[in-house]
C-alpha cells in the first residue's frame, strides 16, 4: 500500500526530529560534564550490573526500568550522520 503525501511529510518531519534529538544527547554527553555526568547515570542506573531480584519480579523490573534510561541514552549516543559541525549547531539553536 502505497504512502498518502500527508504521511510521507509526517514520516520525514519525525526522521528531522530523530536526528535532532539524537544530535542533542551527543552534544549534552560527550565531553567535560556530560562525560562525567553520564558516568553517574551508567552506576545509579545499574548499566553494568545485574537487574535480576531473587524472587522479586517488581524489584527486577523496576530495575530493569532504570537500566532501560542509561540504554537509550547509548543508543541515542551512537547514532550517527553525515551531518556538517554547523547544523550541530543549529540544532542547539532550535531548542
Amino acid at each position: 500500500m502505497a504512502m498518502s503525501e500527508q504521511q510521507k511529510k509526517e514520516l520525514a518531519e519525525r526522521q528531522v526530529r530523530l536526528k535532532e534529538d539524537a544530535l542533542l544527547f551527543q552534544g549534552l554527553f560527550d565531553k567535560g560534564d556530560g562525560k562525567a555526568v553520564l558516568k553517574i547515570l551508567s552506576v545509579m542506573c545499574n548499566e553494568n550490573e545485574p537487574t535480576f531480584v531473587d524472587q522479586n519480579p517488581t524489584g527486577t523490573a523496576y530495575k530493569e526500568g532504570q537500566r532501560s534510561i542509561i540504554i537509550g541514552i547509548r543508543k541515542q549516543m551512537n547514532k550517527t550522520f553525515n551531518q556538517p559541525k554547523q547544523e550541530k549547531a543549529k540544532v542547539k539553536e532550535i531548542r
